[in-house]
C-alpha cells in the first residue's frame, strides 16, 4: 500500500480549498456558520483522508513514481520553535441554499476555532535509524511523515500508517527547514518544533 502526504487530517483542515466550501451552496436553512464548518471538518475524517491518500499513492505507484528526498531539509543541530497560524481568507462567499451569505469573501477563518486535531505530525528522515527511534519515543498520537526514505518499507516494518511529503509540499507550507520536526496543536495555532537528536531524547 502506497501512502503519500497529499491529504491528512490536520493539514487538510488548514487549506481553505480542502474544505470544499468555496462558492458552494448547502441544503440548510437556519444552520449557522459554525455548524457548516464543523460539518465540513467532520467530512475530513480519518477514514476518508486515509482512503484519499491511498488512491493518490496508488496512482503514483502505477506511474512508477519515486519518493524523492526533500532536498532543502537539513538535520536539526539546535532546538527551534515557532507558531503557525492556520487561518485563511475565503476566496468566495459561503452561502446557504437560499443564497444568503453566511461568511463573506475575504473573511478570515481559523479551522481550529471549530475542531481539535486528533493527532500531531512528525516529519523525519525514514532512512535515519536515529530519527525512526526518536519518532517511536514520542508520547501521544502522531502521524509519521517522511521527507526521505521508502514509506512502503518502513510501513511494513513498523506495522503502522506512514506518509511521504511528496515534493516537499507540507514541509514548505509549514516552513520546515530542519528535521526531526514535531507539530502539535497549541490553542488556536500549531506549534512547530525542530528538534536535534541527542542521547537524552532517544
Amino acid at each position: 500500500m502506497v501512502l503519500t502526504l497529499i491529504a491528512i487530517t490536520s493539514t487538510s483542515l488548514i487549506e481553505a480549498k480542502d474544505f470544499g466550501i468555496q462558492g458552494q451552496t448547502f441544503p440548510i436553512k437556519e444552520q449557522n456558520l459554525k455548524n457548516v464548518l464543523q460539518a465540513k471538518a467532520e467530512h475530513l475524517s480519518q477514514d476518508g483522508v486515509e482512503k484519499r491518500a491511498r488512491r493518490l499513492g496508488e496512482k503514483i505507484q502505477e506511474k512508477g513514481g519515486l519518493f524523492k528526498k526533500v532536498s532543502w531539509i537539513k538535520e536539526a543541530t539546535h532546538y527551534s520553535s515557532f507558531f503557525y497560524d492556520p487561518s485563511t481568507s475565503l476566496e468566495e462567499d459561503i452561502v446557504d441554499a437560499e443564497g444568503r451569505v453566511l461568511c463573506a469573501k475575504g473573511s478570515k477563518i481559523n479551522p481550529l476555532d471549530h475542531v481539535t486535531l486528533d493527532s500531531g505530525l512528525l516529519f523525519f528522515d525514514g532512512e535515519n535509524p536515529k530519527h525512526i527511534k526518536w519518532a517511536e519515543r514520542q508520547e501521544g498520537e502522531f502521524k509519521w511523515i517522511l521527507t526521505n526514505g521508502n514509506p512502503l518499507k518502513l510501513q511494513e516494518e513498523k506495522a503502522r500508517l506512514i506518509f511521504f511529503d511528496q515534493g516537499g509540499f507540507y514541509s514548505r507550507k509549514f516552513q520546515i527547514k530542519k528535521i526531526p520536526c514535531r507539530i502539535t496543536q497549541a490553542g488556536k495555532g500549531l506549534l512547530v518544533e525542530e528538534i536535534p537528536i541527542k542521547e537524552g531524547n532517544l
